[in-house]
């Protein structure tokens, strides 16, 4: 399963101080939460942002981050699908806004899947015949594996960043 880190890289969450749509992050929590199906894991997030705008200004500003599904992999290699629920946006006052939402994750079979696209465009004419081409399922794992490449490297970076912040924020005086 894909821990509270990976779910905030793979939505490529911003870090304090960070712009967001011209609200300042104030902060970003994601923690892991307990599921209670098999195969789901659950997250909770909670930001709070500070600007001009009000709450729908916030809503607007969090749909494309929140918005998608992406997809990322656990430390196994096994492809999750996230998601996150509507998001709660309170006002703080003094242009402070708090959000807090839902999110989960939940294991997909996505070579299958891969696979059967590529039938499926295979039957509809729309890929390019060749007598030398790999079969569908040596395509879709070498895809699968490439993707896999890319989102750990996402994941790292994402990973990396956070702990400059954190070890800059230990070395402030008063903390």
């Amino acid at each position: 399963m894909p821990f509270a880190k990976n779910f905030a890289a793979t939505f490529d969450l911003p870090f304090p101080g960070d712009r967001l749509e011209g609200f300042e992050v104030e902060s970003v929590e994601v923690r892991d939460e307990r599921a209670s199906v098999e195969g789901l894991h659950r997250y909770s997030l909670r930001m709070v942002l500070c600007g001009p705008g009000g709450q729908q200004a916030v809503r607007r500003a969090l749909q494309p981050l929140l918005g998608g599904q992406p997809t990322t992999f656990s430390a196994y290699g096994n492809p999750y699908q996230l998601w996150c629920d509507r998001p709660q946006i309170e006002s703080l006052g003094n242009k402070r806004y708090g959000v807090t939402a839902s999110g989960a994750g939940m294991r997909i079979a996505l070579e299958a899947e891969l696979v059967r696209f590529l039938g499926h465009l295979e039957a509809a004419g729309r890929l390019a015949p060749s007598s030398d081409a790999p079969s569908h399922e040596a395509t879709a794992q070498e895809y699968a594996q490439a993707y896999a490449k890319d989102t750990y490297r996402q994941v790292n970076r994402y990973r990396g960043r956070l702990r400059r912040i954190e070890g800059q924020a230990e070395r402030e005086p008063g903390r």
